[in-house]
């Protein structure tokens, strides 16, 4: 199980959206009556807009979690404008402090299966029916006995409103959320988050003027924000080693200028391993590779070119200065000692398998991989970007033939 520690950064956005929203807040009634007009019904504006882009996208959770946020502020527009000491207001308020915890919990498990499939439309109606569960607790759990009752009842505080059973839910599904956040690394994860703590927000501070709207703003921002981010990471990262992709790249050469340095790799024998091995085992040297060349280091970038290719750009960089960081990672790779689990996969003969896979074989379960790299940086005759790249693919083409595993410049 891996972690991703610099996934916190993708719910930094989010938390400043929610907090600029909450200082906004205090300052809605300086604005005129139709201008007030129009920041109480943004929410429902922005949950509109993240739905029909969520349609385009076919991302399901989104979607419901955008249907949800819309709801929620109906609901708290339409049933909580009175003191909760009122006996419907209090029942209300618990069904939708139940609703969303559970339903937040249910998104951020969903695996995205996109909308209009068996999957999306099954994940659909069970998200409304768990909803549906939610506002039926709301009224019988009071009612159950003397101690769910206090359990569940508002304002455990002066300036707090939730109950202690509700705020114990809230904390452990953003548990779970963070947990998840830092295992995926995942923008959806982060979106689903900064909403969740912003209808929480919501519950939380009821007593405040306008928490509602500004609230159910932010949380529609974050699941926009969230969608087009994921969308991005679509369009522009491998989704197998997690690295920018071609395009990435090739917007990447328009804008260098100047000195740079572009160097190209490529695992050595991948097919004939591939062949041996498997498509999966395959994915995993992949992800080794992949995992070393991020950590270049020199102010070197590295992307998936394609294949069991990669290309690091190095801007602002000489050939020499580069050179010493590329023989760094091409060690790593080859140091790196890797174990084959599936006994089915490995060759009857352990010399028939190194020969085949063309791998160093270091015993009989275990094998490492070594990577080529060409390196080539601006000069007279490689004038541009296009240029470099064609001739650090030369020098790759050199390495190759002067033995693999090596740095050719």
């Amino acid at each position: 199980m891996q972690f991703y520690p610099v996934a916190i950064v993708k719910i930094l956005l989010p938390v400043a959206l929610i907090c600029g929203a909450f200082i906004g807040r205090a300052n809605l009634d300086l604005l005129g009556s139709e201008s007030r007009a129009i920041v109480e019904n943004l929410a429902y504006l922005l949950c509109f807009a993240t739905l029909l882009v969520a349609h385009q996208f076919n991302r399901s959770r989104i979607m419901l979690a955008a249907f949800g946020v819309a709801i929620f502020y109906w609901a708290v527009q339409r049933y909580l404008q009175v003191s909760l000491a009122h006996p419907d207001a209090s029942r209300g308020y618990l069904a939708i402090s139940l609703a969303l915890p559970v339903l937040t919990l249910y998104l951020l498990l969903l695996p995205e299966k996109g909308i209009w499939n068996v999957y999306g439309l099954v994940f659909s109606l069970a998200f409304v029916l768990l909803g549906l569960v939610c506002i039926q607790l709301g009224p019988w759990l009071p009612e159950a006995n003397a101690a769910a009752a206090e359990y569940y009842a508002p304002r455990p505080t002066q300036n707090y409103v939730l109950s202690l059973g509700v705020t114990l839910l809230v904390s452990l599904v953003a548990l779970v959320g963070a947990l998840l956040l830092f295992m995926r690394n995942n923008e959806v994860e982060a979106a689903l988050l900064g909403a969740f703590l912003s209808l929480y927000l919501v519950l939380a501070l009821l007593h405040v003027e306008h928490i509602s709207a500004s609230m159910c703003s932010a949380a529609a921002l974050c699941l926009l924000w969230g969608l087009i981010r994921s969308s991005h990471a679509m369009a522009y990262l491998d989704d197998l080693t997690g690295l920018p992709g071609r395009r990435a790249l090739n917007e990447k050469l328009t804008m260098l200028g100047g000195s740079f340095t572009i160097a190209m790799l490529d695992v050595d024998h991948f097919k004939r391993f591939n062949d041996t091995y498997g498509h999966d085992v395959g994915d995993e040297v992949l992800k080794l590779v992949a995992s070393r060349v991020r950590t270049v280091g020199g102010g070197g970038t590295a992307y998936r070119y394609g294949g069991e290719e990669f290309c690091v750009v190095f801007p602002r960089k000489s050939l020499d200065e580069s050179i010493a960081h590329l023989e760094r990672v091409r060690e790593q790779i080859g140091d790196y000692i890797m174990s084959l689990r599936d006994r089915n996969l490995r060759p009857a003969r352990a010399r028939e398998g190194t020969r085949k896979r063309g791998a160093t074989r270091i015993g009989s379960d275990q094998f490492s991989v070594t990577v080529s790299v060409g390196v080539a940086s601006r000069s007279e005759d490689n004038p541009d970007a296009e240029a470099v790249l064609a001739a650090a693919d030369k020098k790759l083409y050199q390495a190759k033939k002067a033995g693999r595993n090596r740095v050719a410049y």
